[in-house]
């Protein structure tokens, strides 16, 4: 759950990073604007020097800002810039005799709100807080002086009596402000946090019920049982090594090879609907028998469709329904059901193919014999941009050593199984 979390608030910490980043470019601004005031409306509260540190201070906040999320999004660096920059600017502003801002200390530890996060806001609210002390502070004396020239009695105030009076009423303005913000955000993580339990939860019952298609699939036949968990393991070596080599990376992440490796075992679920006659037949099919075993693409789309479309997990129920019809769709537009062609075909669907085509081709049946492991080999060469998408039999062909051991263990493991009597693995 903690891992899951975490996803989730780093990809909202991004989103609110890329948001606060650009609102930058408006504050930026705010230095030739106020140059601009103090030149044709007479505005004297700021100078033209403050005018270019908060111009200059906003473009190097904002400009470092920027640089960090262009290499790396994920750095938590990043917040800590845009909020601490954007207090700087006020505490600075708050210097000046002239302006009250007082609320405006608030602004920072509010925008910290937008991370779901109670921890990080208290310590922006911890960071703000003795910012804003400071900047009372540099402002003490001159307020001191001004209250002093205005009150005709011998009672003189110090800087150091204002600055005890306003800070005190401030400290407890922000102290108000900071628990109900605090109070806001705990609640908003709280929500988020069992949202996603929820949602984990749902999904693991999803999982299940997708395990139990497969299920159904290894009590119907037991070689297809063994194939459909073996075309799993195959499709994943696939999936990494084309990532490792820099094919799909994009598209590849963690999550969709997860979704793949839950996939692949329903590739041949509309074989339920193929009679074992057929799927057990030892000689060549007939040209009829042939398009009856054909159809279960088609079959097996209809059937995900009519029992796994309400997934909540739409990315699932697509990578699902796209194995279960595309997995015979070959590269060159040769293959079925639709003689979908290059990219058409979903890349999941590719290497679910090729995943398939691995495990039949090693795998003894009732009506071939098994290939070794070098002539499968030879085949995905042959085969390479006609059945295969190139860079997926180049895969493959790396993979062979990891094949040929994984191979192994299998053939072990299904004698061990079956007290020597079992499905020949080449």
């Amino acid at each position: 759950m903690e891992e899951k979390r975490n996803a989730y608030f780093l990809e909202n910490e991004k989103k609110v990073n890329v948001i606060l980043s650009r609102f930058g470019i408006l504050l930026i601004l705010i230095g030739p604007v106020a140059a601009l005031a103090t030149r044709f409306a007479q505005y004297e509260a700021l100078s033209y020097m403050d005018d270019i540190v908060i111009g200059v201070g906003a473009v190097l906040v904002f400009g470092l800002a920027r640089f960090l999320l262009h290499f790396n999004p994920s750095s938590e660096i990043v917040k800590y810039v845009i909020l601490i920059g954007i207090h700087l600017g006020i505490c600075y502003a708050g210097t000046k005799i002239e302006i009250n801002l007082y609320m405006a200390y608030a602004i920072v530890p509010a925008i910290s709100c937008l991370y779901f996060s109670k921890w990080f806001t208290i310590r922006i609210g911890e960071v703000c807080y003795c910012m804003m002390l400071l900047s009372l502070g540099l402002r003490a004396t001159v307020e001191a002086d001004n209250m002093n020239k205005l009150n005709d009695s011998s009672e003189q105030i110090s800087s150091f009596e204002w600055f005890g009076l306003y800070g005190f009423r401030m400290t407890i303005e922000y102290l108000v402000m900071f628990v109900v913000l605090l109070l806001l955000v705990s609640k908003i993580e709280d929500t988020i946090i069992s949202t996603l339990a929820k949602n984990k939860q749902m999904k693991r019952m999803q999982k299940q019920l997708i395990a139990g298609f497969a299920n159904f699939m290894e009590s119907k036949d037991e070689n297809t049982g063994f194939h459909i968990r073996r075309t799993a393991d195959y499709a994943k070596m696939i999936a990494e090594e084309l990532v490792r080599n820099g094919y799909h990376k994009d598209e590849l992440t963690p999550k969709v090879i997860d979704d793949l490796v839950i996939a692949a075992p329903l590739h041949d679920a509309g074989k339920v609907y193929v009679p074992d006659s057929i799927l057990q037949k030892e000689g060549e099919l007939t040209p009829e028998e042939y398009e009856i075993v054909k159809s279960h693409t088609t079959e097996g789309g209809r059937l995900i469709e009519m029992n796994l479309s309400n997934l909540t997990d739409r990315e699932l129920y697509t990578a699902i329904k796209d194995v279960a019809l595309c997995h015979h769709e070959w590269w060159n537009g040769s293959g079925y059901p639709h003689g979908y062609r290059g990219e058409s075909i979903p890349l999941l669907a590719r290497i679910v193919a090729a995943a398939d085509t691995l495990d039949a081709l090693l795998s003894q049946r009732s009506y071939k014999p098994s290939m070794d492991i070098s002539q499968v080999m030879e085949v995905f060469r042959k085969e390479k941009g006609t059945h295969f998408e190139p860079c997926i039999a180049i895969a493959v062909l790396n993979l062979e050593a990891d094949i040929k051991r994984y191979v192994e263990r299998e053939s072990i493991k299904l004698m061990n199984m079956s007290g020597g009597e079992t499905e020949e693995l080449s």
